[in-house]
């Protein structure tokens, strides 16, 4: 990985033969890990959803209600815990864009 400097083998190899509390150095490894893996797993999406003029938003809108079709507004209110507001905006553009169908 070319983001940050990983232990060597021997290195790893103690690591694993201490306590279970981690030192404050490899907790913030950890979380640098993390970051990157997150950002590496997004980028590619985000592309996608970039190309349709979406974002993070409207995906989540469209993979819950792919998964439950009949699910109410309120239903998706409470799952993603967003403002009335903000979730007109984005089901409005899905609706309008022909991405899902509202009765």
């Amino acid at each position: 990985m070319a983001d940050i400097k990983s232990p060597t083998a021997p290195a790893r190899a103690a690591i694993s033969s201490e306590p279970v509390f981690l030192r404050e150095e490899e907790v913030r490894q950890g979380i640098e890990l993390l970051f990157f893996a997150y950002r590496d797993f997004t980028a590619e999406p985000d592309a996608i959803l970039e190309q349709y003029g979406f974002g993070r938003a409207h995906h989540r809108v469209v993979h819950f209600v792919g998964r439950h079709p009949h699910m109410t507004v309120g239903d998706l209110l409470v799952i993603l815990r967003i403002t009335k507001q903000s979730l007109n905006r984005v089901l409005g553009q899905l609706v309008r864009r022909g991405f899902i169908i509202q009765h």
